[in-house]
């Protein structure tokens, strides 16, 4: 079969894994690479031709790579099969309409849109151009993620009576901020904490979970203002810029399945504060016993297995079992470096054509639940 042809919208001219805007290059151009067999690079649009030419030349990408300076232009493109939207979530509406109006088959990052109402716009035209849909919410592929939810549908713990989970994590610090995404300070920006570190948990906490039936929750903001710090020269280009996404979230409710209480409880902290090195801290109660996944401090959907692990206690005397979750994955996505590891796994899925993936309506699912989070707190989103 020959490989799905691929438009990227987003791709730096870079290889820093540091840089803002590089997810285009460290997730996806890696993947599609590595994945030769199954998708090929085809064409890329940034946000002049200029611009889209300058990274085909950087990343040495084949002279019969197209560029594009607008969104019409390479969904219009015939060569291309799959368009791909990795760029600002406040541009993922108006980037990934005219691929889905195009009937191309679309794969766009979390979130999907900068609000529930754009997200269900945007499903709604997938669904009406007969067209496949993926988002990048990676957690779902990630063999921790799918670990756990394996022990539960297995009856390791027996039924589950509860869940709390903790984050801890200063991957969005609260002390300083970077010049060029200071979007992710903005709560209407739809690309904030709230969205992007707890959204990307909360998608895997309710896949292998199930959705909420009820829902009480608090949103606070504690830092109002963080400095701005250009990461060329490391200066600080502006002392106090306004801060309006929560950097504290707290969630109780209920398990629509079985009615089991649940918690999720998120703060952000200065760089490096993190008292036990433990970012994330599920723990998820059974009839029968209890699983604790513990991850480093980061982000949820993708990290080094290294640093985390899932333990399992079944019998008030046993020792806990630490379970083994990564053997066995020679994949090529698996050979895939880190951020992009997880991002590999969704698109070789997407390749198999039957097998599950992330669609539009499941990722609707997460930014409605959001909605419902925020709103419950007071806040609109």
């Amino acid at each position: 079969m020959a490989p799905i042809r691929v438009g990227l919208i987003g791709l730096a001219a870079t290889t820093d894994i540091s840089f803002v805007g590089a997810w285009g290059v460290n997730a996806h151009l890696r993947s599609i690479q590595r994945l030769s067999d199954e998708y090929e690079l085809v064409a890329v649009a940034n946000s002049s031709v200029e611009s889209a030419q300058k990274s085909i030349d950087f990343h040495k990408l084949p002279s019969t790579t197209a560029a594009y300076g607008r969104a019409e232009d390479i969904a219009a493109d015939p060569n291309v099969e799959l368009i791909v939207v990795s760029v600002s979530v406040s541009r993922h509406f108006e980037l990934a309409k005219p691929a889905i109006e195009h009937k191309k088959d679309i794969f766009v990052e979390w979130p999907l849109a900068t609000s529930p109402t754009q997200a269900e716009e945007l499903t709604r035209l997938a669904t009406a151009n007969g067209v496949r849909t993926m988002v990048g919410l990676q957690g779902r592929s990630d063999p921790l993620t799918l670990k756990i939810k394996d022990l539960l549908a297995t009856g390791k713990i027996g039924q589950i009576s509860s869940s709390t989970v903790t984050v801890t994590t200063s991957i969005m610090p609260v002390d300083m901020w970077f010049k060029g995404s200071e979007s992710v300070l903005d709560w209407t920006s739809g690309g904030n904490l709230f969205t992007i570190i707890f959204g990307h948990f909360l998608d895997s906490f309710t896949y292998v979970l199930g959705d909420f039936a009820d829902v009480q929750s608090l949103l606070k903001v504690q830092v109002n203002s963080v400095p701005i710090i250009d990461t060329s020269t490391g200066a600080v280009v502006n002392e106090g810029y306004p801060k309006t996404a929560p950097d504290h979230i707290a969630v109780m409710g209920t398990l629509l399945q079985n009615d089991a209480p649940v918690s999720i409880t998120v703060r952000m902290s200065k760089s490096k504060s993190c008292a036990d090195k433990n970012g994330f801290r599920w723990y998820i109660t059974g009839t029968e016993g209890e699983i604790l996944v513990s991850t480093e401090e980061g982000g949820w959907q993708g990290g080094d297995h290294s640093q985390r692990s899932i333990k399992v206690v079944t019998g008030k005397d046993k020792e806990a079992e630490l379970i083994d979750y990564t053997s066995g994955d020679d994949s090529l996505a698996a050979k895939v470096p880190l951020p992009g590891t997880n991002t590999a796994r969704q698109y070789a899925s997407f390749a198999k054509k039957d097998a599950e993936v992330v669609t539009f309506e499941s990722a609707l699912k997460t930014h409605q639940l959001l909605r419902r989070i925020a709103e419950a707190a007071g806040w609109q989103y």
